[in-house]
């Protein structure tokens, strides 16, 4: 059985060759609409849009396929595209399971995945010149929305206030 820690990033789930459900951590149940207790009374067809694909998946006899892209539902209905990575397990009595972990295609990769690589990114806010129409150089998003005045049309609506700012520089 897979742990069942409170890992709010995988969702991880455990199914027989049948399709019962037989473990699912948090995650997964908040994905698919389904309480802890009750995910063992459940198949993992019903989690599926298309019927075809549990037959697709289940019996896939390449062993190295471990990721498949399958349209999957909730209990609501609402389906949206996974990823499915499968882990095939047998014991020794010849039963086979599969531990999955799901993630929705378009969720941002995991941290853990992905080594992280600092970048240095800088923005760069433009407004334009309430006078002249000239693009000046803002320090904040909220500086794009007042009035602006460039340097030159600074100078020569308010020559006093201007000159003295140039003069403490």
């Amino acid at each position: 059985m897979i742990d069942n820690e409170n890992n709010l990033d995988i969702a991880r789930f455990e199914v027989n060759q049948s399709g019962r459900i037989l473990s699912g951590n948090k995650r997964f149940c908040r994905m698919f609409g389904f309480s802890e207790s009750e995910v063992v009374w459940h198949y993992i067809t019903d989690c599926y849009r298309y019927h075809g694909d549990w037959e697709t998946f289940s019996s896939c006899d390449n062993l190295s396929q471990t990721k498949f892209i399958f349209r999957m539902r909730n209990r609501k209905g609402r389906s949206f595209k996974c990823c499915l990575s499968r882990e095939v397990v047998q014991d020794e009595n010849g039963r086979v399971t599969f531990r999955n972990t799901v993630s929705r295609l378009g969720e941002p990769v995991l941290a853990k995945e992905v080594p992280h690589v600092e970048e240095s990114r800088s923005v760069v806010f433009i407004n334009k010149c309430a006078h002249c129409g000239e693009q000046v150089r803002v320090n904040s998003l909220a500086e794009t929305r007042m009035r602006v005045l460039c340097d030159a049309c600074a100078a020569k609506a308010y020559p006093e206030a201007f000159n003295l700012a140039a003069a403490q520089v």
